[in-house]
């Protein structure tokens, strides 16, 4: 509506595929239309260049650059937000988009926790660039490299490294010792590092669990790596965010604004939170 100062919501990552006078293309994460997250693919959306909102946004990241190749966060008008892929699919987080840019980012952020986690399996869910079939590969086991260095966007397949064992099994050629593949999940177990006593499980695609980009990177199977955490996801692995704060020094950060900012998802995690999370003592480490 006329001079409304908050009429576009955030796509977390969106990599562009083409741009004209009139349209922008760009690949992104889409949500399901059953519920199913086997339907939450790597697809197509265009949108005129009109719905594209370019300018910086009060509190917001810079927008994506609107050119082949570019990746990071859009910024779409409700009337963007209604796009379809040209098989009939939204985009991931249509429900809770939040409008409240260019001036109203301040309202609402994301607050996520940077935890980190001694993993003992990482078992990721997905299908093969340029195939359809889904397989799960754990990234602890004989079927990965020994090290990985992994960035998930939500906007571009993950490259895993392979054992030659590894891509044998997903029928690569011989010595193709790295792949492209599109995951429906990421599953990690282990123990936080401020507490090896305790471990816990979270899915990184799942929204009331884990947001934002995520780097999974290690030189040796069950080195700690950072996760980027809600309260719900801290809680799935028995510590507080205030807990790693104090023994850390890390506090909790604002992620990318994007649709997991919507006041009733935070609601719904609130609640859930409040039945699980529970603060350990804090050891002394230096008896």
């Amino acid at each position: 509506m006329p001079g409304d100062p908050c009429v576009a919501a955030s796509i977390q990552q969106v990599k562009i595929e083409n741009v004209n006078d009139t349209h922008v293309t760009f690949s992104a994460r889409s949500a399901s239309r059953t519920g199913d997250p086997h339907e939450c693919l790597r697809r197509t959306f265009t949108v005129p260049r009109a719905e594209v909102h370019t300018p910086p946004a009060k509190g917001g990241p810079r927008p994506v650059e609107l050119k082949k190749g570019k990746t990071g966060p859009m910024f779409l008008t409700r009337a963007g937000w209604e796009t379809k892929s040209t098989d009939g699919f939204h985009l991931y987080g249509k429900q809770d988009a939040l409008f409240k840019f260019p001036d109203c980012a301040a309202a609402m952020m994301r607050l996520l926790t940077n935890l980190s986690v001694v993993p003992t399996s990482i078992i990721v869910r997905g299908h093969l660039e340029d195939d359809t079939e889904f397989f799960d590969i754990e990234l602890i086991g004989p079927d990965a490299s020994e090290s990985q260095a992994i960035h998930w966007s939500s906007a571009d397949y993950l490259d895993v490294r392979l054992s030659s064992r590894g891509a044998r099994r997903l029928r690569l050629k011989s010595r193709s010792m790295s792949a492209k593949l599109w995951p429906i999940s990421i599953k990690i177990k282990g123990s936080p590092a401020i507490d090896l006593a305790v471990s816990g499980e979270v899915d990184l695609l799942n929204i009331e669990l884990a947001e934002g980009e995520q780097e999974i990177k290690y030189a040796k199977p069950g080195a700690p790596i950072k996760v980027a955490l809600t309260q719900v996801g801290v809680a799935a692995f028995h510590v507080t965010p205030q807990a790693v704060a104090e023994l850390t020094g890390e506090t909790a950060h604002a992620a990318v604004p994007c649709h997991g900012c919507a006041q009733q998802a935070l609601e719904r995690a609130g609640k859930r939170s409040s039945g699980v999370t529970r603060r350990r003592p804090l050891r002394d480490r230096s008896a």
